[in-house]
């Protein structure tokens, strides 16, 4: 097992691909989140974006799943796709 520090405090989500990954941060019942992109440089994140993002709808708990390199957030009734 290896493990990596997160680049993010407290993530909720996180989709990766490669050595590049992509990581979020909410505000329960808000409609925007806070997205980071990193890269793997050999046993750390290397921070390359951070942008806070609206929603089409309310983000709530547990709302981003990772999968394939895509990060799904559900917000309201919709699902947002962001590649990593």
């Amino acid at each position: 097992m290896t493990s990596y520090r997160s680049p993010l405090q407290r993530p909720d989500g996180f989709a990766v691909r490669g050595n590049r990954a992509v990581f979020t941060r909410r505000d329960h019942n808000k409609r925007f989140t806070e997205l980071l992109r990193a890269e793997l440089d050999g046993d750390t994140w290397s921070v390359t974006d951070r942008a806070r993002i609206r929603t089409p709808g309310r983000v709530v708990m547990h709302c981003g799943q990772g999968r394939d390199g895509f990060l799904w957030i559900r917000a309201g009734d919709t699902w947002v796709r962001v590649e990593a």
